[in-house]
């Protein structure tokens, strides 16, 4: 994945907590505030409601048992 470089203002006790994080799990700082960032922008970002797919009335009471029939029918899967 491609990265973009940045700067970040920290507050001195949490640059110093961080630090101190760093060496207790043997992480880097830019590892440890990465996936801080990661997870705070996942929390943040609103989740897209998917609505049920593929949801349709064929008229055909027998559909699901000729599934493939149809898939081939319809050159499903081939390039």
């Amino acid at each position: 994945m491609e990265k973009e470089r940045t700067s970040v203002l920290l507050d001195k006790d949490i640059m110093l907590k961080l630090e101190a994080l760093s060496r207790s799990t043997n992480k880097s700082k830019t590892f440890l505030i990465q996936e801080a960032v990661t997870e705070f922008v996942a929390q943040k970002t609103p989740k897209k409601n998917i609505g049920i797919i593929g949801i349709a009335d064929s008229k055909d009471p027998y559909f699901a048992a000729k599934d493939e029939e149809f898939l081939e029918k319809s050159g499903f899967g081939e390039d």
